[in-house]
């Protein structure tokens, strides 16, 4: 064989390893920290900072507690625990707050406490992760153990009666809960948690069970301060890849061109997110090499294929499903190769559906 035939055979298999479909990556289920600009706190009084009219700061419960506005207190009221004293962290008072005038505290002296507040937060988008944080700062007798932590509940239960009655009524099943705070005394700490919500409601909760053995009379203080509820994302902006790529919740799959763009639609069967994943194949024409041959060979199509895109995630539960690509820069027989993609609550997890891949050729 002539040593320029062996070039183009090895051309060849280049050319067919190129020509191997691809297929989205595996995305592991990480989350984007929340970016605070593109989205408001929702938190109701995250940072303790509104005040009550009739007392100029918290709100007065008995037996004598003052407890911040829009939010409940808990506890778990069986020995050892015992109910600790809620007040307001006044500025001027012994427990300074981490920023502004006012911040929550629960202490006790001489005995321990399980115990915490929470607040049920509204117009939560399911299936899109949250971080709850706040910043926490724990006092005792040295060699006192923490024991705070803060967690969220993605379905949003309450976890008391009424402000009257504030036994726990228990823990939901799905609670998320961040790391504990060290053991570090006397230090204000921010502890972080992050939940993908399976309602439109999500509880955010303090917690502290702190414990101390020694000679000394055991005191605990837990401070809480500048709690903030934000939105997150999915790294990248991608939904997490489904299990499969042929679910049957998704139905009606199709796309037509609308100007510059190219319009996908399908339906699910449940309400759920929006986003299509696709490559662009740009077309090449035959080429005819120049180099001097006893006979002409022709080089095959040749497609050059894109890295996997993805269109802006429309976290909106619908069944109804619309997303475009754009085709600009784009030419006759360039080819498209997309999936189409939904996100939505199940029992315990947030699930993706999918279905693909679709072709469309441009005209």
């Amino acid at each position: 064989m002539r040593l320029y035939q062996k070039y183009f055979f090895i051309v060849l298999l280049l050319i067919g390893i190129l020509m191997v479909s691809v297929k989205p990556n595996v995305m592991t289920q990480a989350y984007q920290a929340p970016d605070a600009t593109s989205g408001g706190d929702l938190l109701i009084n995250g940072d303790f900072e509104i005040e009550d009219p009739s007392t100029h700061g918290f709100v007065w419960y008995p037996p004598n507690h003052f407890l911040a506005l829009n939010w409940y207190r808990w506890w778990v009221n069986v020995w050892p625990s015992q109910i600790p004293e809620y007040d307001d962290m006044r500025i001027t008072g012994r427990w300074p707050p981490f920023s502004g005038v006012h911040g929550q505290v629960y202490f006790k002296w001489g005995a321990r406490y399980e115990a915490g507040i929470y607040q049920v937060v509204e117009n939560i988008t399911p299936c899109m992760p949250y971080e709850f944080s706040m910043y926490v700062r724990a006092s005792g007798n040295l060699g006192t153990e923490t024991n705070a932590k803060i967690g969220l509940d993605p379905q949003g239960t309450k976890l008391t009666i009424d402000h009257v009655y504030n036994d726990l009524l228990g823990w939901p099943p799905y609670m998320q809960w961040s790391a504990e705070k060290s053991d570090t005394l006397h230090v204000w700490e921010r502890v972080a948690v992050t939940a993908e919500a399976l309602s439109n409601k999500m509880t955010a909760v303090t917690y502290a069970h702190p414990l101390y053995v020694g000679p000394l009379t055991a005191y605990y203080d837990t401070w809480w301060d500048y709690g903030t509820l934000y939105q997150g994302n999915f790294p990248g902006g991608r939904l997490p890849e489904p299990t499969t790529w042929d679910s049957g919740d998704i139905s009606s799959v199709s796309a037509q061109r609308l100007g510059d763009q190219l319009n996908v639609t399908w339906n699910s069967t449940e309400p759920a997110s929006t986003q299509v994943w696709y490559t662009v194949q740009t077309y090449s024409e035959p080429v005819t090499p120049t180099a001097p041959m006893s006979y002409t060979i022709y080089f095959p199509l040749v497609m050059r294929t894109k890295q996997v895109q993805a269109t802006t995630l429309n976290p909106s539960p619908v069944t109804s499903h619309s997303a475009s690509i754009s085709l600009i820069g784009l030419k006759s027989k360039d080819r498209i190769t997309y999936w189409v993609l939904s996100r939505r609550p199940n029992v315990s997890v947030c699930v993706t559906e999918g279905r693909g891949p679709f072709e469309y050729v441009i005209p």
